[in-house]
Formats: structure tokens, sequence, C-alpha cells
């Protein structure tokens, strides 16, 4: 299926958000989640699914001075 990952097109087979973060190298609870302009919850991140067309925006949290 296509999706928008971060504003580009991207191809994936990957049912679930966390199955398409893994292969992009994201850990789930390092990052924020936004599916289709909601904030996916850290707890739900495994469960829910992607859909053709979804738009993924992650957030990587960084910590630092």
């Amino acid at each position: 299926m296509k999706i928008l990952y971060q504003g580009k097109e991207a191809k994936t087979d990957a049912a679930t958000v966390a199955a398409f973060l893994a292969v992009q190298g994201v850990k789930s609870e390092e990052a924020v989640v936004e599916l289709d302009g909601e904030i996916v919850a850290a707890d739900s991140v495994a469960a829910t699914s992607l859909r053709e067309g979804a738009v993924l925006n992650v957030f990587r949290i960084v910590a630092g001075g």
C-alpha cells in the first residue's frame, strides 16, 4: 500500500503503525506518532492499523541541552 510518511510517499506492506516504524528504525516509545492528523496514544501504536492513503508523521523525542 502507499502512505504519506513525513510528507513523502512511501510503499509498505506493514499492517500496523508499529510494524512500519520498526522497518524505519524508529522506536515508538521514543516518538510521538500522528496518524491522519490525530495523535496516537503511546499504548495504542502496536494495535493501530495502517490503511491505503494514510498520512503518518513521527516526531522523535530528543533530550539535551
